[in-house]
């Protein structure tokens, strides 16, 4: 059993590796023409950085999924408002959406508090963010993109979803896939050009605080989202 689980991540890691090494290719690129003097290295800052922070909040995922999922580390809990981490990620990736060509929108229709964890929250949802933006990509990659972070009230949860309108999933594709990944890691198929890493580590993350990750529609658009109890629903052990 345990040469199974060993392997089992053994394969993740080479996926995570695989979506780093692009980045970090790039880094290596951008910095190599910047010294040849064919490129003013201020000009590609922007890029070596973003490029950076992506490879860098990947690996940062998945080291808290392996650290949750062994016990390494214990989940603390706290009041947290989901719209106030959508803030912060989108923050975060509006450089990345920029350069792709992505105009964020936010909808957040409810404050109520849950209890979670921000930080890994926050990662989680980064990661779906920059797997939605670098890899769901339309056919004409001029047109004019958006990516929704959206959170609604439903009955006594809180769902949180990140939405664009080039992405196209369904409840078929995402448990096959993830099954699929689960089980082979090989690339998730008819939603990402990358192998999906991105949305393997998130999901990992959110089960850590037994919160399940799953295709949803937004205002006509696709994407993924988790439902979040509210914090007076939660009892903590």
């Amino acid at each position: 059993m345990r040469d199974t689980l060993v392997n089992s991540d053994q394969y993740l890691l080479k996926s995570v590796a695989e979506e780093i090494r692009s980045p970090l290719v790039q880094i290596s690129r951008l910095s190599e023409l910047a010294r040849d003097g064919k490129s003013n290295v201020f000009e590609q800052l922007e890029m070596i950085e973003s490029s950076a922070d992506i490879a860098l909040q990947l690996l940062e995922s998945y080291i808290l999924g392996i650290e949750l999922d062994d016990k390494q580390r214990e989940i603390e809990l706290s009041p947290i408002t989901i719209g106030a981490v959508f803030s912060d990620v989108a923050h975060d990736v509006s450089r990345l959406a920029k350069n792709n060509n992505f105009d964020i929108e936010m909808s957040i229709k409810t404050q109520k508090p849950i209890m979670g964890n921000y930080e890994a929250i926050k990662l989680a949802y980064i990661n779906i963010a920059h797997e939605i933006i670098l890899n769901c990509s339309l056919e004409d990659n001029q047109k004019r993109k958006n990516i929704t972070f959206a959170v609604i009230s439903k009955s006594d949860q809180s769902m949180a979803g990140i939405y664009a309108n080039n992405m196209d999933i369904n409840k078929a594709t995402w448990e096959k896939s993830m099954q699929i990944f689960r089980k082979t890691r090989q690339k998730i198929p008819d939603f990402s050009s990358g192998n999906g890493s991105g949305f393997f580590v998130a999901s990992s993350i959110l089960e850590s605080m037994s919160l399940t990750l799953g295709p949803s529609k937004f205002k006509g658009n696709k994407g993924l989202s988790a439902a979040f109890p509210l914090s007076h629903q939660l009892s903590l052990v």
